[in-house]
């Protein structure tokens, strides 16, 4: 089976780190050859979202933080992240529906933690939402339904979260709602 993949996949493994990341890594990653991987890198260099730095033969590519439109590309691969995720997974398919028809407009999402790299490995699924909630008793219906734990994490913004856990939702999360907000604030 061909495993589509389209030119944001290719800041997939951005979107877990600041650190420059080896050529090599970001193949293994994405599984895809060296060549097809530095073109497109190299367009991105081009256009100002990564930075590239040569020590000897070695090329290492990291996110550039200045770029002005770098919050642009993120909010597509980050999309594009959960929606293979989903299409993977239909727990995290009914998950993020759940999610969609319940959350206001106001309000920013996101899952994290082991949840996003195995939900049926997880012991449940953390979940960490912005500002006023509205569905309550929904959430216990549907842990009961399909048998998984939800740890909801409500707070009032984005700056209320500690340090430590800002680090462990960089590694690891799945972007539901608010996309634009919450790059903004990881980066």
């Amino acid at each position: 089976m061909v495993k589509n993949i389209t030119i944001w996949s290719y800041l997939g493994p951005f979107l877990d780190t600041k650190e420059y990341l080896h050529l090599a890594d970001i193949s293994k990653r994405l599984n895809k050859p060296h060549p097809t991987v530095r073109n497109y890198l190299n367009l991105f260099e081009e256009e100002g979202i990564l930075i590239k730095e040569t020590k000897g033969r070695l090329s290492l590519y990291k996110i550039n933080p200045n770029s002005p439109i770098l919050v642009d590309y993120l909010v597509l691969a980050e999309k594009e992240k959960l929606i293979i995720q989903c299409k993977n997974d239909l727990l995290m398919k009914e998950i993020v529906f759940f999610l969609h028809k319940s959350l206001n407009q106001d309000n920013k999402a996101l899952i994290f933690g082991s949840a996003v790299i195995n939900l049926k490995k997880a012991n449940d699924v953390d979940i960490l939402i912005t500002g006023r909630l509205s569905f309550g008793d929904k959430i216990k219906e549907f842990e009961k339904k399909f048998n998984k734990k939800i740890h909801l994490i409500n707070l009032k913004n984005l700056n209320m979260i500690s340090e430590s856990l800002r680090t462990e939702i960089i590694k690891k999360h799945l972007l539901i709602q608010g996309s634009e907000e919450i790059i903004k604030w990881l980066i």
